[in-house]
């Protein structure tokens, strides 16, 4: 397989391998993994997602809105930063 990037991206990819003494073909190779692997854990989720909408298990958008303005107002009371809203 061949690879064309622009010089830019190029210069981009020969520094990091510099810096971290890794080959440009390791680095691209770790990328696309990571790029596969997302995806595919993306389609999951939408799919998974998709079969719940399905089923009915929604939430209304002012149940979510008043989850988070509380989750915001606890957080910032608890250590002045907001709280991080679960994944």
């Amino acid at each position: 397989m061949e690879l064309h990037f622009p010089p830019e991206t190029e210069a981009k990819l020969n520094e990091l391998a510099q810096r971290t003494r890794r080959g440009t073909d390791e680095l691209l190779r770790e990328a696309v993994d990571h790029l596969v692997t997302y995806n595919d854990w993306f389609e999951r989720k939408v799919k998974n997602s998709t079969a719940a909408v399905e089923r009915g298990e929604v939430v209304p958008d002012e149940e979510v809105r008043s989850w988070l303005e509380h989750q915001e107002q606890r957080g910032c009371e608890s250590n002045g930063r907001p709280t991080q809203y679960p994944t």
